[in-house]
């Protein structure tokens, strides 16, 4: 079947080329006869218009690059959700670009959403580097960058900033006040700011509440579950062993449940548990995990909703900052310790 152009419309309608173009892309003034006229013959025709047609003419192509840290995370789809549906209401489409936390690999995703011409990219990952940002500013791409640290960052781009802080002095506060005070902290990779932001947030949080930081057992995480299990084995090994223990994100915490139950402990009152982003997996585990909630869906609209003003409105960047709280969940994996 043929193709449906935008001269059969202008045929069909008795009018040019250049005046049904002007009513698809509502770029001049048309009279309203023959706007109807124009807007009836497209919808008999069942015509659509190029993308790549629309777009030399708008200078947009309706078209956002999202940089992920991994797409095996269950943090990442309500995030994925939140910018599609957003983009999806103002006609854009996403690619989605998984870096697996590969600094090398990220840059090729710039380069690439680059070449297709992207009107803005939404940095997601938290492995990125300022070569980046930089790469995409320097090509008129707008950007969107969440929670990286660098105040840099800030002068360029539009940035999202998740409040760790309110969150976890609550989940350190909540270990404290049930008789917690051998507090162990397993960390994402330390090279990552967030995992720094959360390490740095913990120790200032055990202060406190009155129990000394210095003496916290710190193990470098790898923001995984294999890399809960492995973390585990120096938990259970550690002189005092710790009765508790703040993870950087919640697949890490589940990896530590899974290996504390498979070691034979009794849970949560042989070892204590909070993760970090509240994934819909944390209220189906057994047992149920305490954890410092994100709104994960939330941020994926703000994140959008925040890169589309960015393009309507380019040399604004200043004011283009927003914010967004955690706050803690108590489930069933916290508890008092038991007696020495």
């Amino acid at each position: 079947m043929k193709r449906i152009t935008i001269t059969d419309v202008a045929k069909r309608a008795g009018v040019s080329k250049s005046t049904v173009s002007h009513v698809l892309n509502q770029t001049r003034f048309v009279e309203e006869e023959t706007r109807r006229k124009v807007s009836t013959t497209i919808e008999e025709l069942g015509y659509r218009p190029s993308n790549i047609a629309r777009s030399l003419v708008s200078k947009r192509t309706k078209t956002a690059g999202l940089l992920i840290s991994d797409v095996g995370n269950p943090f990442y789809p309500d995030v994925i959700r939140g910018v599609e549906e957003v983009a999806l209401s103002h006609g854009y489409s996403i690619f989605l670009c998984n870096t697996n936390y590969d600094l090398v690999r990220s840059m090729e995703f710039i380069r690439s959403l680059i070449e297709k011409s992207v009107d803005g990219i939404l940095f997601m990952s938290s492995s990125m580097s300022m070569e980046m940002v930089e790469e995409a500013i320097q090509n008129q791409i707008q950007a969107v960058v969440l929670d990286w640290g660098v105040s840099q960052v800030e002068d360029l781009t539009g940035t999202i900033r998740i409040n760790f802080t309110e969150g976890i002095r609550q989940a350190i506060q909540h270990l404290v006040e049930l008789g917690h005070t051998q507090i162990a902290h397993v960390s994402g990779p330390l090279d990552l700011w967030t995992a720094q932001a959360r390490r740095d947030t913990f120790l200032v949080s055990l202060r406190e509440n009155g129990v000394n930081p210095d003496q916290a057992l710190i193990i470098e995480g790898n923001l995984r579950i294999e890399g809960g299990r492995r973390a585990f084995e120096q938990l259970i090994h550690a002189s005092p062993r710790p009765t508790a223990v703040f993870a950087a994100n919640d697949l890490t915490a589940l990896g530590i449940v899974w290996a504390a139950r498979n070691y034979g402990l009794n849970l949560p009152e042989q070892l204590s548990i909070i993760g970090l982003d509240n994934i819909e997996l944390a209220s189906e585990v057994n047992p149920t995990l305490t954890t410092v909630a994100l709104p994960r869906n939330e941020m994926g609209k703000l994140a959008m909703k925040l890169l589309l003003d960015l393009i309507e409105n380019p040399e604004v960047v200043d004011g283009h900052k927003l914010e967004v709280a955690t706050q803690l969940i108590i489930r069933q994996s916290t508890a008092h310790p038991m007696p020495a």
